[in-house]
């Protein structure tokens, strides 16, 4: 004979409940996140985007960091003159900050001052 099926209000079925939602909520926390979390020990600082401007074009004083959309972190530019605007290239800006091995990361894509440099 089979056992009994477990009770709706049992101790096993509440845990099983609460373990599958934990798992749930992980996962799609680890899914919305993209990506592991940087370790506070491999950020270096931020990425100073002037200072990218400067080093990244021939004519580099003449360019200003200048952000074209501020709920977008991907819209940094140096920016000569209307007709002349340029990507900053930001794994470059932090090996030029922070030396060799540094790249950059992002926290957040709506967020044009949460860009950082890490190892």
């Amino acid at each position: 004979m089979k056992s009994p099926l477990p009770q709706v209000g049992s101790p096993g079925i509440a845990r099983r409940a609460a373990t599958s939602a934990a798992v749930f909520v992980l996962m799609t926390a680890g899914l919305l996140a993209g990506s592991a979390p940087v370790a506070a020990s491999d950020v270096l600082g931020g990425i100073d985007m002037q200072r990218a401007c400067n080093t990244q074009y021939y004519d580099a004083f003449h360019f200003r960091a200048v952000l074209l959309d501020r709920n977008d972190a991907g819209s940094w530019r140096c920016v000569k003159d209307s007709d002349t605007t340029n990507r900053i290239d930001l794994d470059l800006a932090c090996m030029i900050q922070y030396g060799s091995g540094a790249r950059a990361g992002l926290t957040f894509s709506w967020d044009p001052n949460s860009w950082y440099c890490r190892r």
